[in-house]
């Protein structure tokens, strides 16, 4: 099994992701291509969480993105399962190597730094030597990976909330475990049990919707039959 990237270790000197980016955009030119793979590696794989974060952003708004949540969905679970198993934060070819226009690129990354200082504001590292343990950090991004799951599934808009309440969770729990705050990953798990239950109800409510109706329906054309 490969080695996970040497960023991904609490012995590491802290500094916050914001930093890194305004060092990444003040170091670079106007015409560097910036592709989501060179991004995790100048951020020594940090930057993992910033995607996440990023990818989850269109569904925590008023009107969230349409039709986005599963693709979206995929990649968040294919970047947690790497980080649970401890391999490095590297994205598929087609996702990872794809650039956008360097002026696009840098626009998005300036954006993504000022998201991420409001995001800084309420989360520090705090009482978070548990969660530097490798069981904390793998069970951490299983969870991730099983909000993603409910972040993909295709379910239409009615009900709602079924895209912004795992959003949110993603949100929640990437950004403790990238500033390593013990505290407000608590709000993450509890978001995350409230989405859990929330899919656990509107689940039951479709099965038993479906299995009502469906029988009726059959039972209606093989009468017409």
């Amino acid at each position: 099994m490969k080695k996970r990237s040497d960023s991904l270790n609490p012995t590491n000197p802290h500094t916050p992701l914001s930093v890194s980016l305004e060092q990444i955009l003040e170091h670079g030119s106007d015409q560097e291509q910036i592709t989501l793979n060179s991004l995790l590696k100048k951020t020594e794989g940090r930057g993992l969480y910033l995607v996440m974060i990023l990818l989850c952003l269109p569904f925590v708004t008023v009107n969230p993105l349409p039709g986005a949540s599963v693709v979206f969905g995929l990649v968040i679970m294919f970047m947690s399962l790497r980080l649970a198993f401890e391999l490095p934060p590297d994205l598929p070819n087609f996702i990872g190597n794809r650039s956008l226009p360097p002026k696009a690129m840098k626009t998005v990354l300036r954006a993504s730094v000022r998201v991420l200082r409001l995001l800084e504001r309420m989360v520090k590292p705090r009482s978070s030597a548990w969660m530097n343990w490798q069981v904390i950090r793998s069970a951490n991004a299983l969870l991730v990976c099983f909000m993603a799951f409910l972040l993909f599934l295709p379910l239409p808009p009615i009900p709602p909330l079924t895209n912004t309440l795992p959003g949110w969770a993603i949100v929640l729990l990437a950004i403790s475990m990238m500033e390593e705050d013990g505290v407000m990953i608590w709000l993450g798990y509890a978001v995350s049990a409230g989405t859990t239950i929330y899919f656990i109800v509107i689940g039951d409510f479709i099965y038993k919707f479906l299995s009502t109706h469906l029988a009726k329906m059959i039972h209606w054309v093989a009468h017409l039959l």
